[in-house]
């Protein structure tokens, strides 16, 4: 069995095993096997098995794939030993033994402390929403048998909530377990916006809380990733929602372009009572909530990494008379607005370095 070790570029220290039976892509597009790389292609090049053999072939990248200093122009064999550069990723291709079945991939004791506690953690929240559904869908059951709409309505909004809820726990581990690179392009930040709230407003109106939403307009595009914008917002505006005045309590958000700090700024605000003292100092750690049994603590979490792996922050602050407001900030300017490109200079021949094989 083979694997890609990262020895140099921005993703040093990755290890990346290859199935003797899946293809694999190397690039920056979701369904690659991942790269933060600017100068590899989003599309870089492909991994295909045969026979028990390897090979990679570029896919018109911009920088070119190269094995071992030279440039693959071809369908080239990769063996164990072999180094494998794309842009300025340089791999280098080793021979693993594949792990005994059952047997876990680390015999660190911490390591295996953090994996139980995680597994308890998030196992607790989906019995608690599974225990919501069971409660909601007995109770639309029994007014089904009955022919009593009233009885419905009162269970289906327990359904409708908790459907809601492990929607987000889905996402979140989702975003917590495996960083996916980002896929930055021109968008219309307002529109993300709207559509989050629009999203959140069925769940917040059956909590009686209201949620409004203030876009400035006009506002040019925002280099960012959409999906994870979205999804930094659905977090938040979650949390909100949970911390708004309970009957009567409102949440607004307002997204502007902040010209003097060359940001785009989005605000979320409650009227709720606030982060706690005690919590506020932990409030972005994994498992972290003020939401007893129904939260899981991987919102602000997921949120806050996602925020600043564009670049930005992610602040909480007091509002006022009372409530918080979560303040998200992106950068205006990423250097290339265009997320097809790749940066960096167009090589004409594999720079000098220790991982390359002589010619």
């Amino acid at each position: 069995m083979l694997a890609l070790h990262v020895v140099a570029g921005p993703d040093a220290g990755h290890r990346h095993a290859l199935s003797d039976a899946e293809p694999q892509l190397i690039g920056r597009s979701t369904e690659a096997l991942g790269s933060t790389d600017p100068s590899v292609s989003r599309r870089h090049a492909a991994l295909t098995p045969a026979d028990g053999r390897w090979f990679v072939q570029d896919l018109r990248s911009t920088h070119g794939t190269w094995v071992n200093g030279q440039r693959a122009e071809a369908r080239t064999e990769l063996r164990a030993g072999d180094t494998l550069r794309c842009g300025s990723t340089v791999m280098e291709v080793r021979a693993v033994q594949p792990d005994a079945p059952g047997a876990p991939a680390e015999a660190d004791p911490e390591r295996l402390r953090a994996i139980g506690e995680t597994v308890a953690t998030i196992s607790h929240s989906v019995k608690n929403i599974l225990q919501g559904l069971r409660s909601g869908a007995d109770a639309v059951e029994l007014a089904l048998r009955r022919g009593d709409l009233q009885l419905a309505q009162e269970g289906w909004p327990i359904v409708a909530r908790n459907l809601d809820r492990i929607s987000w726990l889905a996402m979140n581990m989702l975003a917590f377990a495996k960083e996916r690179p980002l896929e930055v392009e021109e968008s219309d930040l307002g529109a993300v916006v709207r559509e989050a709230c629009d999203l959140v407003r069925g769940g917040a109106e059956r909590q009686r809380v209201r949620v409004d939403a203030r876009v400035d307009d006009p506002m040019p595009p925002a280099p960012v990733d959409a999906n994870a914008v979205h999804q930094v917002l659905l977090n938040l505006l979650v949390n909100a929602v949970d911390a708004a005045a309970a009957r009567g309590g409102r949440v607004q958000v307002r997204c502007a372009l902040d010209t003097a700090r060359a940001c785009f700024v989005i605000e979320v605000e409650d009227d709720g009572k606030g982060v706690p003292a005690e919590v506020r100092a932990r409030m972005f750690e994994p498992f972290t909530s003020t939401k007893g049994q129904r939260g899981t603590g991987l919102g602000l979490a997921v949120a806050r990494s996602l925020v600043e792996r564009h670049g930005g922050t992610l602040e909480h602050r007091d509002a006022m008379p009372h409530g918080t407001v979560m303040t998200a900030s992106f950068p205006a300017d990423r250097g290339d607005p265009d997320a097809e490109r790749t940066r960096g200079p167009l090589p004409s021949e594999p720079p000098a370095t220790r991982w390359d094989a002589p010619a």
